[in-house]
């Protein structure tokens, strides 16, 4: 039996759905939608989550999108007045006050969303028409940054910067501002307003369909093979950084990332307490790594 699509008895109708491509714990709460992404692609169903591939959908392009193939399910299956995106391993919590962009923690259990207050979103969202994931300065320009990560490629980037500036003229700016600065917003997570969600879908889908349609990843590794995923990221950011020149009512909210690897969660939060995340030295000694 598929889980009922929750809603919050406090505050407006929001709908967060948590993509997963394989099972994992979601939480009964009434603000957490469960969904299995891909649908299209797998072998079994998840008991008990929603699926990707009912009504219209893309699923069967999930390899490259990603947890975006619920986003653009949601997008044209369900009415909300709030939308909200998680990934099973990536939530947002209410802690305006929270110094890291990210916490990290074992699973997501009833306790743990009480200790992080996760009801609260319901009172952020009445004030703001979006919530974003806190900003990570990775001390390169977005732009850099993108090109030097794992399984990315710069010229992709390029390719869709092309496609922003030819389709929406308008944005050139804001694109231009983002990936030269910074500051990056990570994991595809948010909360939007009906009407705000609907032109963000509209104008992301509208990109990334361009650039599937311009470009060849015939040679690309599975990991290389997820890109239109990795671009969304950084077109997230520029859509964000529109929307702030727009005077759009937002609000920054760090994350919790969950890590079930007990040697590796506890090397992660190691690192998080002599490097924290988006200090200088953190970025430095990444660098170092890298070479």
């Amino acid at each position: 039996m598929t889980r009922r699509l929750g809603r919050e008895k406090v505050g407006p109708e929001i709908r967060i759905f948590v993509s997963c491509h394989k099972p994992y714990p979601v939480p009964e709460h009434p603000l957490l939608n469960p969904i299995q992404v891909g649908g299209a692609l797998a072998l079994e169903r998840i008991p008990g989550f929603l699926q990707d591939d009912a009504g219209e959908n893309i699923s069967r392009k999930n390899r490259s999108y990603c947890e975006l193939t619920a986003q653009y399910w949601a997008w044209k299956n369900i009415k909300s007045e709030f939308y909200g995106f998680f990934h099973y391993r990536r939530y947002l919590y209410p802690d305006l006050n929270a110094k890291r962009p990210y916490i990290i923690e074992r699973l997501p259990t009833d306790e743990l969303l009480r200790q992080l207050c996760l009801s609260e979103l319901s009172e952020i969202a009445e004030g703001h028409d979006l919530i974003a994931p806190r900003g990570e300065n990775m001390f390169l320009p977005v732009r850099e940054h993108y090109g030097k990560s794992a399984f990315h490629h710069r010229e992709d980037l390029a390719l869709a910067e092309n496609i922003v500036r030819e389709l929406y003229p308008s944005y050139a700016g804001a694109l231009e501002e983002y990936l030269s600065q910074p500051v990056c917003y990570f994991g595809n997570i948010f909360l939007m307003k009906h009407e705000l969600f609907d032109r963000y879908c509209t104008w992301l889908f509208s990109i990334l369909d361009q650039f599937d349609r311009s470009t060849n990843v015939g040679g690309y590794n599975a990991a290389e093979l997820r890109v239109d995923g990795y671009l969304a990221e950084r077109l997230f950011g520029v859509f964000y950084t529109k929307c702030r020149s727009d005077n759009v009512r937002y609000v920054e909210l760090p994350r919790v990332d969950f890590v079930t690897e007990g040697q590796a969660r506890r090397k992660r939060k190691l690192l998080s307490l002599v490097l924290p995340p988006g200090k200088k030295r953190r970025a430095m000694a990444k660098r170092l790594y890298q070479r």
